[in-house]
């Protein structure tokens, strides 16, 4: 296989991590929604971490992308 499949195919798996912590998320902030925000702190620091890998993946997926380039 050549190296600019296995980028494409890293970039593939990338975004399919992105998505599932975007659904995440989304299911998080719902569930925030339907109950009292003060007594979630739990849910609340799930939430801050799982915003810190979604914007962790997205600067990884554009340098892969960045990286394609250069092939």
């Amino acid at each position: 296989m050549a190296k600019i499949d296995k980028v494409k195919e890293f970039i593939g798996f990338l975004k399919a991590v992105f998505i599932t912590s975007i659904v995440i998320m989304s299911s998080l902030i719902a569930y925030l929604y339907n109950k009292n925000i003060e007594d979630n702190y739990l849910v609340v620091v799930a939430l801050l971490i799982d915003f810190v890998i979604i914007v962790l993946l997205f600067k990884k997926i554009i340098k892969e992308i960045n990286l394609l380039e250069d092939l």
